[in-house]
């Protein structure tokens, strides 16, 4: 994909660009994401020290070419590999034995953007005449995001154990579209159990169809069970799900609209990144000379 008649460089060029951008760096970034380099600068610079700074993340279209890229890289320059949770979260799966890949403890990077500090800022930056007390109390962020939560999780959870019975189903990429609907004029579409409820019933459907009743069952309750220590803001997606909510959250609060690549910027310049520790740690040891391998 392209974003507004820009290129993307092709999967060689991409593995080049490491050695292209060395000298101008100290540490050579890849990840999946083919289109979110901006925030991802913005977003990783503010885990560097000492002045250092990253200057082009390198994306490489997908997992599969990072792991690929990851196992095969020989050169002595610091780099680290970054890749997303997404289902294998529920079913328990990790990218283990690889030398400096860090595999994320959320769905996906946008996950750690989903912040209420964050959040805030972008309404009293978009409001300019309120406070940030003002601008949007805790509870108001809880109210509408507290009841949200634990219906999407066990969406995520059927889009899991399709996962483990009839991987070819789409499942996540159908995005909020397929659960949420516009009740009120001039407001944004709002979640719609309704339609979560038919789309779990819809994918039990497929999924037995291919893989049987009891393979069915049994994989729901193995995920429902091992998911309970799952934070559902970990477990949501947040490039799918999770951002379009908080994006329709902000657009009812502050006239005007932005395009999802400001919004994802400016969400990764407030964000807290205390949830970002473990890579913060990983990123500062690789830049120090250090090696670790995913676990």
């Amino acid at each position: 994909m392209q974003q507004d008649g820009i290129p993307e460089w092709s999967q060689p060029a991409s593995e080049s660009l490491g050695l292209l951008y060395q000298p101008f760096q100290p540490i050579e970034v890849y990840v999946e994401d083919s289109n979110s380099e901006a925030f991802y600068l913005e977003l990783l610079n503010r885990m560097l020290t000492n002045g250092q700074s990253i200057h082009k993340v390198i994306p490489l279209h997908g997992k599969d070419h990072v792991l690929k890229t990851c196992a095969d890289f020989d050169d002595d320059a610091p780099a680290l590999f970054l890749i997303d949770g997404d289902l294998d979260l529920f079913l328990g799966q990790r990218e283990k034995g690889y030398k400096n890949l860090f595999q994320l403890r959320a769905y996906c990077i946008e996950n750690y953007l989903f912040c209420i500090n964050a959040a805030r800022e972008l309404i009293v930056e978009g409001l300019g005449t309120v406070k940030r007390d003002q601008a949007m109390p805790t509870t108001e962020w809880n109210s509408f995001f507290d009841p949200i939560h634990p219906e999407l999780k066990n969406l995520f959870i059927h889009f899991a154990a399709a996962r483990k019975v009839h991987p070819e189903l789409k499942t996540v990429k159908r995005g909020l579209q397929a659960v949420v609907t516009q009740r009120r004029k001039k407001k944004s579409p709002e979640i719609d159990l309704v339609k979560i409820s038919d789309l779990k019933n819809e994918i039990a459907e497929e999924c037995i169809e291919v893989a049987g009743l009891a393979a069915w069952q049994s994989a729901l309750e193995e995920i429902t069970a091992s998911s309970t220590g799952l934070e559902a803001v970990d477990a949501i997606s947040g490039k799918h799900f999770l951002l379009p909510l908080l994006e329709f959250f902000i657009r009812d609060r502050v006239n005007g609209s932005m395009t999802t690549e400001s919004l994802m910027f400016k969400l990764a310049k407030y964000c807290s990144i205390s949830r970002l520790d473990e890579l913060r740690h990983a990123l500062n040891e690789v830049l120090a000379g250090r090696e670790f391998i995913s676990h």
